[in-house]
């Protein structure tokens, strides 16, 4: 019976442990899903306020008749129809052309060459016999015709740097188009952004504007109550006057950013087309860490990669200046036609075929230090390209970290803007029900209303800030633009 009350309670005891674990775990298991919950509803909140602030403040403006265009398709345009690109693509032509031109050393040259000539006072020569000066030919005409052939075998490596002296060079205009087209694509993305901006501010302005002229029939109804005086009516009117030109100006700016685009794109100033963007033009995306960028841009920056290119230039010139001392051996073979005639044209008995064929060696002695001259200049330029190639590798980390501090410090002001609009929005929408209850003064309206304009203002900043950081940040490592293309 002792045993029987003993199992008895130890499994009363079990089952009530057991239900009290599980009861636990499933309170806590309710408060982690309530929590995650609560985490994932106040992000997707905050996104969906970010959301409503962008589509709000960045909303397209209303444009007349013509083409929508992205920001991609105006990069593209320009990368196509920019004047900076063609003039950079035509000299990029040009040195390929060079090297062409400087191949041509290794082949022999060829000429044909004729003549006629007349003799109205023939040559004279003297006669050692009679010490007399006697007509030397008798022949008043002259006929010439020469097949000539050079060939110059070798001359110190002066035609083998000269060709890759002109390699260099149209390796170096290629770099020079590919740095042109990141530039302009720099360009054209901040004027697109510049739109953007003003846009934002066309917003921005007539959303204060609506405010203060909405406060101002408000002060005008409690005046006619007897709630507000005559002077509360005259400094909200006066407050309406003066946003009115504020609107004016960000509308013209949009017009004049529209203007720089067309300009960029090589389109004519009454071009119609228009810029349209989404929110996805809006988001910043996160970059890699700093000592990343700057291997990126060592490796792909185009004006770096000139500049590297230049000293090897550099080089080449000097070898060609220093092969100046060495000899030069060509080969050189002629054969023609000659015929003399007292009158008419040459017959048979007055004309002759002759050839001939040899080698000429060239060595250049004494030539008055001019290519121990050009030897010293060609030496100093190697120098200079070699110190630019250095000093503008420290100019490309300059550039790559200011716009990385740039765009860094952007995206933690959009953060910390968006929070304040937020608060400022919801402080004007009580400070306006308090006013409407006699709670508050009108000055105190309209610090409110003024908050949420220089808070719509400081985020709208922001977001421009953070995206012309972003394309100087895209153009100091060397942004590829074969997408655009």
């Amino acid at each position: 019976m002792k045993k029987i009350l003993t199992l008895f309670l130890i499994l009363t005891f079990g089952i009530n442990a057991f239900a009290a674990t599980a009861k636990t775990s499933k309170s806590v298991s309710s408060k982690s899903k309530a929590n995650t919950s609560s985490k994932v509803k106040a992000a997707t909140s905050k996104h969906s306020f970010e959301s409503s602030i962008k589509a709000k403040l960045f909303k397209e403006i209303e444009r007349g008749n013509g083409t929508k265009i992205t920001i991609k398709d105006a990069v593209r345009m320009a990368l196509k129809d920019s004047y900076q690109v063609y003039t950079a693509t035509k000299m990029k032509e040009i040195y390929e052309e060079m090297v062409t031109q400087m191949t041509s050393g290794y082949y022999p040259n060829l000429s044909f060459d004729a003549g006629y000539n007349r003799a109205f006072l023939r040559t004279h020569a003297l006669n050692s016999q009679t010490d007399k000066m006697v007509e030397a030919t008798i022949a008043n005409n002259t006929y010439t015709a020469e097949l000539n052939a050079n060939w110059v075998l070798w001359t110190g490596g002066k035609i083998k740097n000269s060709k890759e002296f002109a390699k260099l060079q149209s390796e170096s205009a290629d770099y020079q188009l590919k740095n042109t087209k990141t530039f302009v694509a720099k360009q054209v993305t901040q004027y697109c952004y510049a739109i953007i901006y003003a846009s934002a501010l066309v917003h921005v302005q007539e959303t204060y504007l609506e405010i203060a002229k909405q406060h101002l029939t408000e002060t005008k109804a409690r005046y006619k109550q007897g709630l507000s005086s005559n002077l509360d009516v005259l400094t909200q009117q006066v407050r309406v006057d003066n946003i009115v030109p504020q609107v004016l100006q960000a509308k013209k700016n949009v017009d004049l950013s529209t203007l720089y685009l067309r300009q960029i794109l090589n389109k004519d100033p009454e071009f119609p087309i228009y810029l349209t963007w989404t929110e996805n033009d809006l988001t910043v995306p996160n970059v890699k860490d700093i000592q990343h960028l700057y291997n990126v841009a060592y490796e792909q920056r185009p004006e770096l990669i000139v500049s590297k290119l230049a000293v090897q230039i550099a080089d080449t010139n000097l070898k060609i200046s220093k092969a100046g001392n060495y000899p030069t051996l060509a080969a050189y073979g002629n054969y023609g036609y000659y015929g003399y005639t007292k009158e008419g044209l040459p017959d048979k008995d007055h004309y002759y075929w002759g050839a001939n064929a040899g080698l000429k060696l060239s060595l250049p002695i004494f030539e008055g230090f001019s290519t121990s001259s050009q030897i010293k200049q060609k030496e100093k330029y190697y120098e200079d390209a070699q110190a630019s190639y250095e000093n503008l590798k420290k100019t490309v980390r300059i550039q790559v970290k200011a716009a990385w501090l740039n765009l860094e410090e952007a995206k933690k002001r959009i953060e910390s803007t968006k929070g304040v609009v937020e608060q400022a929005q919801e402080n004007l929408n009580s400070k306006m029900l308090r006013y409407r209850n006699g709670l508050i003064s009108q000055l105190e309206l309209n610090d409110a209303i003024s908050d949420l304009n220089d808070s719509n203002l400081l985020y709208v900043q922001a977001v421009y800030d953070a995206h012309v950081a972003l394309s100087d940040l895209n153009y100091a490592v060397g942004l590829e633009t074969k997408d655009y293309e």
